[in-house]
Protein backbone atom coordinates (compact mmCIF):
# COMPACT_ATOMS: atom_id res chain seq x y z
CA UNK A 1 0.00 0.00 0.00
CA UNK A 2 2.21 2.63 0.90
CA UNK A 3 4.54 1.36 -2.13
CA UNK A 4 1.00 2.61 -4.51
CA UNK A 5 0.95 5.64 -2.47
CA UNK A 6 4.63 6.68 -2.97
CA UNK A 7 4.36 6.18 -7.16
CA UNK A 8 1.23 8.04 -7.06
CA UNK A 9 2.97 10.74 -5.08
CA UNK A 10 5.59 10.62 -7.92
CA UNK A 11 3.24 10.73 -10.47
CA UNK A 12 1.92 14.08 -9.39
CA UNK A 13 5.01 15.64 -8.41
CA UNK A 14 6.19 18.36 -9.57
CA UNK A 15 9.58 19.68 -9.82
CA UNK A 16 9.42 23.82 -10.37
CA UNK A 17 11.78 25.53 -12.02
CA UNK A 18 12.16 29.71 -11.81
CA UNK A 19 11.13 31.42 -14.67
CA UNK A 20 11.82 34.87 -13.23
CA UNK A 21 10.24 36.40 -16.34
CA UNK A 22 8.54 39.65 -14.01
CA UNK A 23 6.11 39.44 -17.15
CA UNK A 24 4.10 42.21 -16.19
CA UNK A 25 6.48 45.42 -16.36
CA UNK A 26 4.81 48.61 -14.87
CA UNK A 27 5.28 51.61 -16.08
CA UNK A 28 8.43 53.32 -14.27
CA UNK A 29 10.34 52.48 -11.66
CA UNK A 30 7.48 53.80 -8.86
CA UNK A 31 4.26 55.42 -8.62
CA UNK A 32 2.58 55.87 -12.45
CA UNK A 33 0.30 54.20 -14.47
CA UNK A 34 0.29 54.25 -18.37
CA UNK A 35 -1.92 52.94 -21.10
CA UNK A 36 -0.83 52.64 -24.75
CA UNK A 37 -0.47 56.58 -25.39
CA UNK A 38 -0.20 58.66 -21.90
CA UNK A 39 1.40 58.25 -18.59
CA UNK A 40 0.01 59.44 -15.76
CA UNK A 41 1.87 60.23 -12.23
CA UNK A 42 0.91 62.88 -8.66
CA UNK A 43 4.15 64.57 -7.22
CA UNK A 44 4.01 66.66 -4.02
CA UNK A 45 6.81 68.48 -3.53
CA UNK A 46 5.36 71.73 -3.63
CA UNK A 47 3.72 71.28 -0.48
CA UNK A 48 0.39 70.45 -2.56
CA UNK A 49 -0.23 67.07 -4.73
CA UNK A 50 -0.09 68.11 -8.80
CA UNK A 51 -1.56 65.09 -11.12
CA UNK A 52 1.00 64.96 -13.90
CA UNK A 53 0.50 63.50 -17.29
CA UNK A 54 2.38 63.43 -20.71
CA UNK A 55 4.71 60.45 -22.63
CA UNK A 56 7.16 57.56 -20.86
CA UNK A 57 9.13 55.36 -22.97
CA UNK A 58 11.53 52.42 -21.66
CA UNK A 59 13.89 50.13 -23.01
CA UNK A 60 14.85 47.37 -21.25
CA UNK A 61 18.19 45.08 -22.56
CA UNK A 62 18.68 42.06 -21.14
CA UNK A 63 22.15 40.05 -21.21
CA UNK A 64 24.07 37.36 -19.35
CA UNK A 65 27.46 39.02 -17.93
CA UNK A 66 30.02 36.38 -16.79
CA UNK A 67 27.47 34.04 -15.61
CA UNK A 68 25.03 36.58 -13.95
CA UNK A 69 21.84 37.69 -15.34
CA UNK A 70 21.41 41.39 -15.95
CA UNK A 71 18.59 43.67 -17.03
CA UNK A 72 19.22 47.12 -17.80
CA UNK A 73 16.11 50.00 -17.61
CA UNK A 74 15.96 53.02 -19.52
CA UNK A 75 13.17 55.30 -18.65
CA UNK A 76 12.22 58.81 -20.29
CA UNK A 77 9.07 61.19 -18.77
CA UNK A 78 8.04 63.94 -20.35
CA UNK A 79 4.68 65.25 -18.13
CA UNK A 80 2.85 68.82 -18.02
CA UNK A 81 -0.12 69.78 -16.03
CA UNK A 82 -1.85 72.36 -18.21
CA UNK A 83 -3.84 73.92 -15.96
CA UNK A 84 -1.05 74.91 -13.44
CA UNK A 85 1.61 75.35 -16.31
CA UNK A 86 3.88 73.28 -14.62
CA UNK A 87 6.54 70.51 -16.78
CA UNK A 88 8.41 67.33 -15.75
CA UNK A 89 11.29 66.10 -17.27
CA UNK A 90 13.07 62.83 -15.71
CA UNK A 91 15.39 59.98 -17.23
CA UNK A 92 16.51 57.04 -15.09
CA UNK A 93 18.88 54.50 -15.79
CA UNK A 94 18.47 51.36 -13.31
CA UNK A 95 20.35 47.88 -13.50
CA UNK A 96 18.81 44.69 -12.01
CA UNK A 97 20.83 41.57 -11.14
CA UNK A 98 19.18 38.02 -10.69
CA UNK A 99 20.10 34.75 -8.19
CA UNK A 100 18.68 31.99 -8.60
CA UNK A 101 17.92 29.27 -6.34
CA UNK A 102 15.56 26.44 -6.67
CA UNK A 103 12.19 27.59 -7.20
CA UNK A 104 13.24 30.59 -6.12
CA UNK A 105 14.88 34.09 -7.90
CA UNK A 106 16.17 37.04 -6.10
CA UNK A 107 16.62 40.19 -7.95
CA UNK A 108 18.58 43.69 -6.95
CA UNK A 109 17.68 46.93 -8.76
CA UNK A 110 20.44 49.66 -8.12
CA UNK A 111 19.92 53.58 -9.69
CA UNK A 112 22.86 54.26 -12.29
CA UNK A 113 21.92 57.66 -13.76
CA UNK A 114 19.11 60.18 -13.12
CA UNK A 115 17.86 63.51 -14.03
CA UNK A 116 14.70 65.25 -13.08
CA UNK A 117 13.55 68.79 -14.08
CA UNK A 118 10.28 70.06 -12.39
CA UNK A 119 9.27 73.85 -13.75
CA UNK A 120 6.14 75.87 -11.78
CA UNK A 121 5.32 79.29 -12.09
CA UNK A 122 8.91 80.75 -11.40
CA UNK A 123 10.63 78.04 -9.59
CA UNK A 124 12.43 75.34 -10.96
CA UNK A 125 12.87 72.28 -9.26
CA UNK A 126 16.13 69.93 -10.36
CA UNK A 127 17.60 66.34 -8.68
CA UNK A 128 20.92 65.08 -9.90
CA UNK A 129 22.27 61.62 -9.79
CA UNK A 130 24.36 62.42 -7.05
CA UNK A 131 21.24 63.86 -4.91
CA UNK A 132 19.92 60.71 -5.42
CA UNK A 133 20.04 57.37 -4.08
CA UNK A 134 17.80 54.44 -4.87
CA UNK A 135 17.35 50.11 -4.40
CA UNK A 136 15.11 47.76 -4.90
CA UNK A 137 15.25 44.16 -3.77
CA UNK A 138 12.34 41.27 -4.93
CA UNK A 139 11.83 37.92 -4.79
CA UNK A 140 9.67 35.59 -7.24
CA UNK A 141 8.59 31.98 -6.78
CA UNK A 142 7.50 30.04 -9.79
CA UNK A 143 4.97 26.91 -8.97
CA UNK A 144 4.92 25.49 -12.31
CA UNK A 145 2.49 27.94 -13.97
CA UNK A 146 1.98 30.94 -11.52
CA UNK A 147 4.84 33.44 -10.77
CA UNK A 148 4.19 35.37 -7.13
CA UNK A 149 6.58 38.21 -6.30
CA UNK A 150 7.11 40.80 -3.44
CA UNK A 151 9.46 43.09 -3.54
CA UNK A 152 10.71 46.56 -1.22
CA UNK A 153 12.31 49.50 -1.75
CA UNK A 154 13.86 52.70 -0.22
CA UNK A 155 14.97 55.87 -1.76
CA UNK A 156 16.07 59.43 -0.89
CA UNK A 157 16.17 62.30 -3.22
CA UNK A 158 16.87 65.96 -2.89
CA UNK A 159 15.96 68.80 -5.03
CA UNK A 160 17.66 72.06 -5.70
CA UNK A 161 15.55 74.96 -6.28
CA UNK A 162 16.62 77.45 -8.30
CA UNK A 163 19.86 78.68 -7.01
CA UNK A 164 19.77 76.21 -4.11
CA UNK A 165 18.94 78.43 -1.33
CA UNK A 166 15.67 76.54 -0.82
CA UNK A 167 15.78 72.32 -0.90
CA UNK A 168 12.93 69.57 -1.18
CA UNK A 169 14.19 66.24 0.69
CA UNK A 170 12.26 63.55 -0.46
CA UNK A 171 12.18 60.21 1.19
CA UNK A 172 10.59 57.24 0.29
CA UNK A 173 9.65 53.72 1.38
CA UNK A 174 7.82 50.95 -0.88
CA UNK A 175 6.73 47.74 -1.61
CA UNK A 176 5.04 45.52 -3.90
CA UNK A 177 3.41 42.38 -4.24
CA UNK A 178 2.06 40.37 -7.88
CA UNK A 179 1.29 37.56 -9.08
CA UNK A 180 1.30 36.19 -13.41
CA UNK A 181 -0.61 33.77 -14.91
CA UNK A 182 -2.05 32.97 -18.18
CA UNK A 183 -5.33 34.58 -17.46
CA UNK A 184 -4.59 37.19 -15.18
CA UNK A 185 -1.35 39.23 -14.02
CA UNK A 186 -1.72 41.68 -10.81
CA UNK A 187 0.90 43.85 -9.36
CA UNK A 188 0.25 46.28 -6.43
CA UNK A 189 2.25 49.08 -5.17
CA UNK A 190 2.22 51.00 -1.74
CA UNK A 191 4.28 53.96 -1.83
CA UNK A 192 5.02 56.15 1.49
CA UNK A 193 6.44 59.72 1.23
CA UNK A 194 7.73 62.19 3.61
CA UNK A 195 8.70 65.26 2.32
CA UNK A 196 10.63 68.10 3.83
CA UNK A 197 11.05 71.80 2.32
CA UNK A 198 14.10 74.04 3.92
CA UNK A 199 14.68 77.60 2.78
CA UNK A 200 18.42 78.16 3.70
CA UNK A 201 17.61 82.27 4.05
CA UNK A 202 13.98 81.79 5.54
CA UNK A 203 13.92 79.31 8.43
CA UNK A 204 10.60 80.46 8.91
CA UNK A 205 9.36 78.45 5.86
CA UNK A 206 10.40 75.32 6.89
CA UNK A 207 7.42 72.83 6.06
CA UNK A 208 6.97 69.02 6.01
CA UNK A 209 4.44 66.73 5.10
CA UNK A 210 3.86 62.95 4.09
CA UNK A 211 1.72 61.09 1.52
CA UNK A 212 0.82 57.68 0.20
CA UNK A 213 0.79 56.63 -3.61
CA UNK A 214 -1.02 53.22 -4.35
CA UNK A 215 -0.89 52.03 -7.58
CA UNK A 216 -2.27 48.88 -9.08
CA UNK A 217 -1.62 47.44 -12.63
CA UNK A 218 -3.77 44.42 -13.94
CA UNK A 219 -4.17 42.52 -17.22
CA UNK A 220 -7.28 39.85 -17.65
CA UNK A 221 -8.47 37.75 -20.39
CA UNK A 222 -11.82 37.74 -20.27
CA UNK A 223 -14.16 35.01 -22.57
CA UNK A 224 -17.64 35.40 -23.27
CA UNK A 225 -20.03 33.90 -25.80
CA UNK A 226 -21.39 36.03 -28.38
CA UNK A 227 -24.68 34.39 -29.94
CA UNK A 228 -25.08 34.97 -33.83
CA UNK A 229 -28.49 37.28 -34.78
CA UNK A 230 -28.95 35.99 -38.16
CA UNK A 231 -30.83 32.45 -38.42
CA UNK A 232 -28.78 31.48 -41.81
CA UNK A 233 -25.70 31.10 -40.18
CA UNK A 234 -23.43 27.64 -40.10
CA UNK A 235 -23.00 27.91 -36.23
CA UNK A 236 -25.18 29.61 -33.52
CA UNK A 237 -22.22 31.97 -32.09
CA UNK A 238 -19.19 31.31 -30.25
CA UNK A 239 -16.23 32.04 -27.59
CA UNK A 240 -14.72 35.47 -27.26
CA UNK A 241 -11.30 36.49 -26.01
CA UNK A 242 -10.72 39.97 -24.78
CA UNK A 243 -7.22 40.75 -23.24
CA UNK A 244 -7.34 44.60 -21.71
CA UNK A 245 -5.05 45.99 -19.08
CA UNK A 246 -6.28 48.23 -16.35
CA UNK A 247 -4.50 50.64 -14.17
CA UNK A 248 -5.56 52.43 -10.94
CA UNK A 249 -3.89 55.25 -9.15
CA UNK A 250 -5.00 56.11 -5.42
CA UNK A 251 -3.26 59.33 -3.13
CA UNK A 252 -3.71 60.62 0.06
CA UNK A 253 -1.80 63.34 1.42
CA UNK A 254 -1.42 65.43 4.64
CA UNK A 255 0.19 68.79 3.70
CA UNK A 256 1.12 72.53 5.44
CA UNK A 257 -1.42 74.90 3.55
CA UNK A 258 0.21 77.16 1.08
CA UNK A 259 -2.03 79.96 2.82
CA UNK A 260 -2.92 80.43 6.70
CA UNK A 261 -2.46 77.74 9.64
CA UNK A 262 -3.57 74.37 9.64
CA UNK A 263 -3.49 71.41 7.18
CA UNK A 264 -3.96 70.42 3.75
CA UNK A 265 -5.46 66.84 3.91
CA UNK A 266 -7.03 64.75 1.18
CA UNK A 267 -7.24 62.22 -1.21
CA UNK A 268 -7.64 61.87 -4.97
CA UNK A 269 -7.61 58.93 -7.46
CA UNK A 270 -7.22 58.69 -11.37
CA UNK A 271 -7.43 55.81 -13.87
CA UNK A 272 -6.57 54.19 -17.11
CA UNK A 273 -7.46 51.81 -19.37
CA UNK A 274 -5.97 50.12 -22.37
CA UNK A 275 -7.79 49.04 -26.06
CA UNK A 276 -8.66 45.73 -25.77
CA UNK A 277 -7.40 43.16 -27.54
CA UNK A 278 -10.29 40.82 -28.83
CA UNK A 279 -9.84 37.32 -30.48
CA UNK A 280 -12.45 35.57 -31.75
CA UNK A 281 -12.27 31.33 -31.14
CA UNK A 282 -12.71 28.84 -33.68
CA UNK A 283 -16.06 26.84 -33.33
CA UNK A 284 -16.34 23.33 -32.34
CA UNK A 285 -17.85 20.54 -34.51
CA UNK A 286 -19.06 18.92 -31.20
CA UNK A 287 -22.63 17.41 -31.48
CA UNK A 288 -23.21 14.89 -28.41
CA UNK A 289 -23.05 18.02 -25.95
CA UNK A 290 -26.45 19.71 -26.84
CA UNK A 291 -28.37 20.10 -23.81
CA UNK A 292 -26.39 18.82 -21.22
CA UNK A 293 -25.91 21.68 -18.12
CA UNK A 294 -22.07 21.81 -18.55
CA UNK A 295 -22.44 23.06 -22.72
CA UNK A 296 -21.00 26.28 -22.34
CA UNK A 297 -18.55 24.77 -20.02
CA UNK A 298 -17.08 22.25 -22.66
CA UNK A 299 -17.46 24.61 -25.75
CA UNK A 300 -15.36 27.30 -24.13
CA UNK A 301 -12.53 24.42 -23.46
CA UNK A 302 -13.00 22.76 -27.47
CA UNK A 303 -12.84 26.03 -28.50
CA UNK A 304 -9.78 26.68 -27.58
CA UNK A 305 -8.66 23.13 -28.91
CA UNK A 306 -8.22 21.27 -24.88
CA UNK A 307 -10.62 19.10 -26.79
CA UNK A 308 -10.17 18.47 -30.51
CA UNK A 309 -11.92 20.98 -32.00
CA UNK A 310 -12.77 18.46 -35.34
CA UNK A 311 -14.88 16.00 -33.59
CA UNK A 312 -17.76 15.56 -34.03
CA UNK A 313 -18.61 12.92 -31.13
CA UNK A 314 -16.94 13.70 -27.63
CA UNK A 315 -18.02 11.38 -25.20
CA UNK A 316 -18.75 13.84 -22.39
CA UNK A 317 -19.26 11.13 -19.91
CA UNK A 318 -16.41 9.09 -20.62
CA UNK A 319 -13.03 9.25 -18.49
CA UNK A 320 -9.77 11.41 -19.78
CA UNK A 321 -6.30 9.75 -19.81
CA UNK A 322 -3.11 11.46 -18.82
CA UNK A 323 -2.22 12.57 -22.27
CA UNK A 324 -6.02 13.59 -22.78
CA UNK A 325 -5.50 15.98 -19.59
CA UNK A 326 -1.81 17.13 -21.04
CA UNK A 327 -3.58 18.29 -23.65
CA UNK A 328 -6.54 20.41 -22.42
CA UNK A 329 -4.16 21.69 -19.82
CA UNK A 330 -1.89 22.81 -22.00
CA UNK A 331 -4.15 24.98 -24.62
CA UNK A 332 -6.10 26.44 -21.88
CA UNK A 333 -3.38 27.76 -20.10
CA UNK A 334 -0.97 28.67 -22.62
CA UNK A 335 2.21 26.36 -22.33
CA UNK A 336 4.43 26.67 -24.40
CA UNK A 337 4.87 23.15 -26.90
CA UNK A 338 7.58 22.04 -28.88
CA UNK A 339 7.96 22.98 -32.59
CA UNK A 340 6.28 19.83 -34.66
CA UNK A 341 8.05 20.26 -38.64
CA UNK A 342 7.71 17.94 -41.42
CA UNK A 343 11.11 17.47 -42.07
CA UNK A 344 12.14 16.82 -45.83
CA UNK A 345 14.59 14.43 -47.11
CA UNK A 346 17.19 16.77 -47.13
CA UNK A 347 16.60 18.46 -44.18
CA UNK A 348 16.81 14.65 -42.26
CA UNK A 349 19.72 14.06 -44.40
CA UNK A 350 21.48 17.10 -42.93
CA UNK A 351 20.71 16.76 -39.31
CA UNK A 352 23.66 16.19 -36.84
CA UNK A 353 24.19 12.66 -35.78
CA UNK A 354 24.03 13.01 -32.56
CA UNK A 355 20.47 14.84 -32.69
CA UNK A 356 19.75 11.84 -34.76
CA UNK A 357 20.29 9.33 -31.81
CA UNK A 358 18.94 11.45 -29.25
CA UNK A 359 16.27 9.44 -27.19
CA UNK A 360 12.42 10.36 -26.65
CA UNK A 361 11.69 12.00 -23.55
CA UNK A 362 9.29 8.94 -22.19
CA UNK A 363 9.59 5.76 -23.90
CA UNK A 364 5.76 5.16 -24.49
CA UNK A 365 5.27 8.68 -25.71
CA UNK A 366 6.38 8.47 -29.75
CA UNK A 367 6.29 11.34 -31.77
CA UNK A 368 3.73 9.85 -33.81
CA UNK A 369 1.32 9.87 -30.48
CA UNK A 370 -1.47 11.87 -30.81
CA UNK A 371 -0.72 14.04 -27.53
CA UNK A 372 3.27 14.36 -28.12
CA UNK A 373 3.46 17.86 -28.21
CA UNK A 374 1.09 18.57 -25.24
CA UNK A 375 3.31 16.03 -23.31
CA UNK A 376 6.43 17.37 -24.30
CA UNK A 377 5.03 21.07 -23.29
CA UNK A 378 3.56 19.99 -19.85
CA UNK A 379 7.09 17.86 -19.06
CA UNK A 380 8.87 20.54 -20.40
CA UNK A 381 7.97 23.06 -18.14
CA UNK A 382 7.43 20.30 -15.41
CA UNK A 383 3.67 20.52 -15.04
CA UNK A 384 3.15 16.95 -15.24
CA UNK A 385 6.09 14.54 -15.35
CA UNK A 386 6.52 10.60 -16.04
CA UNK A 387 5.69 7.91 -13.39
CA UNK A 388 9.16 6.05 -13.58
CA UNK A 389 11.32 4.04 -15.60
CA UNK A 390 11.34 6.84 -18.43
CA UNK A 391 7.61 6.18 -19.17
CA UNK A 392 4.88 8.50 -19.09
CA UNK A 393 1.14 6.44 -19.85
CA UNK A 394 -0.14 8.71 -21.75
CA UNK A 395 -3.18 6.58 -21.99
CA UNK A 396 -3.89 5.62 -18.45
CA UNK A 397 -7.12 7.37 -16.93
CA UNK A 398 -6.71 10.22 -14.70
CA UNK A 399 -8.44 10.19 -11.39
CA UNK A 400 -10.24 13.32 -9.98
CA UNK A 401 -7.68 13.09 -6.75
CA UNK A 402 -5.08 13.53 -9.58
CA UNK A 403 -6.39 16.25 -11.74
CA UNK A 404 -7.26 18.05 -8.73
CA UNK A 405 -4.15 17.76 -7.45
CA UNK A 406 -2.16 19.10 -10.20
CA UNK A 407 -4.04 22.06 -10.59
CA UNK A 408 -3.58 22.94 -7.00
CA UNK A 409 -0.16 22.54 -7.34
CA UNK A 410 0.18 24.84 -9.76
CA UNK A 411 -0.92 27.34 -7.64
CA UNK A 412 1.19 26.51 -5.35
CA UNK A 413 -1.55 26.46 -2.25
CA UNK A 414 -1.21 22.81 -1.23
CA UNK A 415 0.34 23.95 1.86
CA UNK A 416 -2.38 26.63 3.14
CA UNK A 417 -4.61 23.86 4.18
CA UNK A 418 -4.88 22.74 7.56
CA UNK A 419 -2.06 20.71 9.75
CA UNK A 420 -2.96 17.69 11.34
CA UNK A 421 -6.13 15.70 11.26
CA UNK A 422 -8.95 17.41 9.38
CA UNK A 423 -12.27 16.94 7.58
CA UNK A 424 -12.23 18.11 3.57
CA UNK A 425 -16.05 17.46 4.04
CA UNK A 426 -17.04 15.43 1.82
CA UNK A 427 -18.55 11.94 2.97
CA UNK A 428 -15.92 9.98 1.53
CA UNK A 429 -13.10 11.92 3.19
CA UNK A 430 -11.41 8.74 4.31
CA UNK A 431 -10.93 8.06 0.42
CA UNK A 432 -8.99 10.55 -0.79
CA UNK A 433 -5.52 9.36 -0.99
CA UNK A 434 -3.60 11.21 1.87
CA UNK A 435 -1.06 12.82 -0.80
CA UNK A 436 -4.28 14.42 -2.25
CA UNK A 437 -6.01 15.22 0.88
CA UNK A 438 -4.48 18.86 1.16
CA UNK A 439 -5.16 19.66 -2.13
CA UNK A 440 -8.89 18.72 -2.23
CA UNK A 441 -9.34 20.55 0.45
CA UNK A 442 -7.98 23.61 -1.11
CA UNK A 443 -9.49 23.06 -4.53
CA UNK A 444 -12.73 23.25 -2.24
CA UNK A 445 -12.23 26.29 -0.21
CA UNK A 446 -11.63 28.02 -3.61
CA UNK A 447 -14.48 26.75 -5.55
CA UNK A 448 -12.50 25.07 -8.01
CA UNK A 449 -14.28 21.77 -7.32
CA UNK A 450 -18.19 21.92 -5.72
CA UNK A 451 -19.04 21.61 -2.40
CA UNK A 452 -21.18 18.63 -3.11
CA UNK A 453 -21.57 15.75 -0.57
CA UNK A 454 -19.19 13.32 -2.52
CA UNK A 455 -16.02 13.78 -3.93
CA UNK A 456 -15.66 10.47 -5.56
CA UNK A 457 -11.77 10.74 -5.48
CA UNK A 458 -10.48 7.60 -6.93
CA UNK A 459 -12.78 7.80 -10.23
CA UNK A 460 -11.91 8.62 -13.32
CA UNK A 461 -11.97 12.24 -14.23
CA UNK A 462 -14.74 12.24 -17.18
CA UNK A 463 -14.31 14.84 -20.24
CA UNK A 464 -17.68 16.78 -18.75
CA UNK A 465 -15.58 16.69 -15.23
CA UNK A 466 -12.18 17.99 -16.80
CA UNK A 467 -14.23 21.01 -18.78
CA UNK A 468 -16.07 22.24 -15.78
CA UNK A 469 -12.75 21.42 -13.60
CA UNK A 470 -10.78 23.62 -15.87
CA UNK A 471 -13.38 26.46 -16.40
CA UNK A 472 -13.61 26.68 -12.60
CA UNK A 473 -9.89 26.94 -12.08
CA UNK A 474 -9.69 30.01 -14.75
CA UNK A 475 -12.02 31.73 -13.01
CA UNK A 476 -10.49 31.29 -10.19
CA UNK A 477 -7.60 32.73 -11.87
CA UNK A 478 -9.52 35.85 -13.72
CA UNK A 479 -10.76 36.73 -10.25
CA UNK A 480 -10.62 35.85 -7.13
CA UNK A 481 -6.73 35.78 -7.28
CA UNK A 482 -7.06 39.68 -8.68
CA UNK A 483 -9.31 40.09 -5.65
CA UNK A 484 -7.44 39.37 -3.37
CA UNK A 485 -3.85 41.31 -4.92
CA UNK A 486 -6.08 44.76 -5.89
CA UNK A 487 -9.23 45.24 -4.03
CA UNK A 488 -8.22 43.43 -1.01
CA UNK A 489 -5.05 45.52 -0.79
CA UNK A 490 -6.41 49.16 -1.93
CA UNK A 491 -9.30 49.52 -0.14
CA UNK A 492 -7.63 48.11 3.14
Amino acid sequence: MKKSILTLALVLTLILVPFASFALEPPGYEGGINNENNYKEVIFITGEPIEMEGTFTKNIKERNKKGVREKTYNYNYDLKNLKLGATLKRKVTLTETYEANGKQTTSQKNLDKYSETFKIGNKTYKVDTEDYQWNQGQVVQETGLVEYYAGDWSARKTYKVDKGEEIVAVQTIGNLVGYDSPWSATQTQTIHYIIEGNNKLKEEDAWEGTATVETSYNKTKDYNYVENVPNQISFKGGFMLTEKHDNVLKYSYDLPKLEGTGRNMGQGSMGIDTNPIITRLNIPALRDIRGLDSEKEIMLIASMDGFPLNNQILGPHTSVSRGDFARALANTMDIELPEMEEETNTRRSRRNKKNEEEKPRYIDVPKIHRNYPYIEGVSQRNIMIGVGKGRFEPDRELTKAEATTILIRLLGFQNLAPIGNYSTGFKDDSSIPHWAKDHVYMAKELNIIPKTEYFYPNRAITKEETAQLLVNFINYLQEQLKYDYRENILNN
